[in-house]
């Protein structure tokens, strides 16, 4: 069966298929024939998401050879009048005969005045009814009980976008929030900003209520991408723009998840300030409240406990560390998709890494990074090699200068890695943390390699 979008045309084509009049087919679909009238008469172009499911029901439960007819309509256009003629000379015969003698199929070009007849028949019927139930309504306060109804569903269809056209946004936005961690991001902040703008616009436009709330998490959610990419070319000023943008999109429509998420994005910039006590000051007001759940709530507990391990306070840090671990413990795997609207068990790990770093702890540290790497996706193209840079500190710390440096060039020269911020500033750390110890071969390969990550210049903005 072909897919409809429901415009007016397709109501006609299919009153046409079915050979039924607008009365017959306003109640074979549970509406009146005034939203009929208003649907074929092209007020609307394309219907409400309830309207168009009433439609869909009906074409379902059709006869197949009803269905064949409006699919031959609908998909040759005018090529099709000659079935659409066909039914009107049938229309006007059965007329001259009677109303006995054959039902009233009116098609909408056959007998415009027909049609509207039955139309006024209707209003004239809602009014009786309301004299009958006592109502007490006359003049005006009657005419709008009968036509406000009607009159608001035309509002409604006429501004809604189609069930697909918004799967296809959203599904836009989710594949934009997995590869943002996948490809250099800068190659793909020109198709976010695009998507952005259309979703923007259909906002502008009058959409139904639960469209519009779809639509609004949709472009909460590609201003989230939008951030994340501008965070990892150093741009902190934008990049706080469009986080702060997706949170208050996520508060506009109560979504809890993707506001938690905006939070976690937007305190990447203090993370990567060295600020943990402004860290710790974004995230202090929604960890009050103790969320438990989920993977937002488990990103958020991450954060904070490496604000907690750069402060050296260890205790919070393992606090939040078994926050973190029991929010993800209540999702199932397969709700943890890659990307950036998710929060996955190697990045609670690469956070431990980064905390045991933070504290010192060399054995931890190894231990927490080599977990993280066996669980991460090699084509990620910076997490991976942010964990590496942290094994590799341990391994400084312990003394181990060839093995630390070994590890730390593999971070840089893999063919996933994208040298953005994030990795070029962890780059410079471990390179001062190598400054003041002797030279090697090690060193200098290490240096050798680094020179594309410690060069300001190289940073793609």
């Amino acid at each position: 069966m072909v897919e409809v979008d429901w415009t007016g045309e397709d109501v006609v084509a299919l009153r046409a298929a079915m050979r039924r009049s607008r009365y017959e087919f306003a109640r074979l679909v549970g509406v009146t024939p005034r939203t009929v009238v208003l649907w074929e008469k092209g007020r609307t172009t394309r219907m409400h998401a309830a309207s168009r499911r009433l439609l869909d029901r009906v074409l379902s439960e059709a006869d197949p050879v009803v269905v064949a007819r409006f699919e031959r309509a609908i998909t040759a256009g005018h090529d099709a009048a000659s079935d659409t003629e066909d039914t009107s000379a049938a229309l006007v015969r059965n007329t001259k005969l009677g109303r006995d003698s054959a039902p009233e199929y009116a098609d909408i070009r056959a007998a415009p005045i027909g049609l509207d007849k039955e139309v006024e028949d209707d209003d004239v019927r809602r009014r009786e009814l309301l004299a009958y139930i006592g109502a007490g309504l006359a003049g005006h306060a009657a005419d709008l009980v009968a036509s406000e109804p009607e009159k608001l569903l035309a509002t409604l269809d006429a501004g809604s976008i189609s069930e697909r056209r918004l799967g296809l946004l959203e599904g836009a936005a989710d594949v934009l929030g997995s590869q943002v961690v996948q490809v250099p991001p800068h190659q793909l902040l020109q198709t976010t900003l695009e998507q952005f703008r259309i979703v923007r616009g259909c906002l502008g436009e009058r959409q139904a209520t639960l469209h519009q709330i779809r639509l609004v998490r949709t472009a909460g959610r590609l201003a989230n991408v939008v951030g994340e990419i501008l965070f990892n070319e150093g741009h902190f000023g934008q990049a706080r723009n469009w986080y702060t943008t997706a949170i208050h999109a996520a508060q506009d429509i109560g979504d809890r998840y993707s506001e938690d998420i905006a939070l976690a994005g937007l305190t990447y910039l203090p993370t990567y300030s060295d600020r943990p006590r402004e860290v710790l000051d974004l995230l202090a007001p929604r960890l009050a409240e103790d969320p438990r759940t989920g993977a937002a709530a488990a990103w958020l507990w991450g954060m904070a406990a490496r604000a907690h391990a750069t402060l050296d306070d260890a205790d919070q840090f393992a606090y939040c560390v078994e926050k973190s671990a029991l929010s993800l413990e209540t999702v199932a795997g397969q709700d943890l998709p890659v990307g950036i609207f998710s929060f996955r068990p190697e990045k609670l790990a690469f956070y431990q890494a980064v905390g045991y770093a933070k504290l010192r702890r060399p054995v931890e540290t190894a231990r927490a990074a080599a977990h993280a790497m066996s669980l991460y996706d090699p084509c990620e193209t910076m997490e991976p090699a942010l964990v590496k840079f942290e094994h590799a500190t341990a391994l400084l710390d312990s003394g181990e200068i060839e093995e630390a440096c070994s590890v730390a060039t593999s971070a840089i020269t893999n063919g996933h890695t994208y040298i953005g911020m994030t990795v070029t500033k962890r780059a410079k750390q471990f390179d001062e943390a190598l400054s003041p110890l002797r030279r090697t071969r090690a060193t200098a390969d290490w240096r050798a390699h680094a020179a594309i990550a410690l060069d300001p210049s190289t940073i793609r903005a």
